[in-house]
C-alpha cells in the first residue's frame, strides 16, 4: 500500500513539474508578470498600512528606488521607500495618492525605464502619462517639493530610446517648472550603456551605483 502511494506520489511531483516546465518555456512573460503581480499587490497593502507623512521625503519609482535603503542613504531626512519592482508610469499613476494623499514635503521620481520593455505599445503613451504624473503631483500636493529624474542608462541597444525619453522628461519639467536631475550622464559609459563598475546586469545599480546615485542627489536633499 505505501509502495502504491509513493509512487502516486512520484507521478504527481513529475505532472507538476512538467507543468510549470511547459509554462515557464511557452508563456514565461505570463509568469514573471503574476510573480511582479503579486509583488506589487504586498508593496502597496505596506504602503497603506504605513501612510506617508507631511514631512516625508519620498522616493518613488521601479525596483531601482525599490533596492535603494534610503533611511542609509539619507539618514537626516524622514525618507520613505516607495519604490515597486517593474513599475511603470501606467503602475505610477496606480498608485500615486498613496504618496499625495500624505502631502509630503519632497518627492524624487525616477521612472520610465520599464516602459521601454512592458509599457503602453505606443511610446507617446508613456510620455504623455509621465506629464500627468507630474501636473497630478501638482494639483494633489502642491507644497511638495518635486525633483524630477532622468532614467538612468541600460543595455547599449536602449541608449536611443532612453535618450528620448530623457528629453520628453526633461521637456515636460522645462514646461510645469520642476526641477529636472540629469543622473543619466553621470552613470553612461562610451557606448552609452550603464558603467560596468555600476551595474551587475546593466540594469540595476550596485553599491559603488548607489554611492554615486548618493552624490548626486544629496545636494538636493540637504537643502529641503
Amino acid at each position: 500500500m505505501l509502495k502504491v502511494w509513493m509512487i502516486r506520489l512520484s507521478v504527481l511531483c513529475n505532472i507538476l513539474v512538467l507543468a510549470v516546465t511547459v509554462l515557464l518555456l511557452t508563456s514565461p512573460s505570463m509568469v514573471v508578470g503574476k510573480i511582479l503581480d503579486g509583488m506589487r499587490q504586498a508593496r502597496q497593502d505596506f504602503f497603506s498600512a504605513y501612510p506617508v507623512a507631511s514631512k516625508d521625503v519620498v522616493f518613488l519609482g521601479d525596483s531601482i528606488t525599490h533596492s535603494g535603503q534610503w533611511d542609509e542613504i539619507f539618514p537626516e531626512v524622514s525618507s520613505r521607500n516607495r519604490g515597486v519592482s517593474g513599475d511603470t508610469t501606467t503602475n505610477i499613476l496606480e498608485r500615486l495618492d498613496q504618496v499625495t494623499d500624505g502631502q509630503p514635503k519632497a518627492i524624487f521620481l525616477k521612472i520610465g525605464t520599464n516602459d521601454l520593455t512592458h509599457g503602453p505599445s505606443d511610446r507617446e503613451d508613456s510620455y504623455s502619462q509621465y506629464r500627468e504624473i507630474l501636473q497630478r503631483i501638482r494639483s494633489e500636493s502642491p507644497a511638495t517639493q518635486v525633483f524630477v529624474q532622468s532614467i538612468l542608462p541600460r543595455a547599449a541597444q536602449f541608449r536611443e530610446e532612453v535618450e528620448t525619453f530623457n528629453r520628453h522628461i526633461k521637456t515636460h519639467c522645462a514646461e510645469l517648472g520642476m526641477v529636472f536631475i540629469d543622473v543619466y550622464s553621470s552613470f553612461q559609459s562610451e557606448d552609452g550603456s550603464l558603467e560596468d563598475s555600476f551595474t551587475y546586469d546593466e540594469l540595476h545599480l550596485n553599491g559603488s551605483g548607489y554611492k554615486q546615485w548618493q552624490s548626486l542627489l544629496k545636494p538636493y536633499v540637504q537643502a529641503l
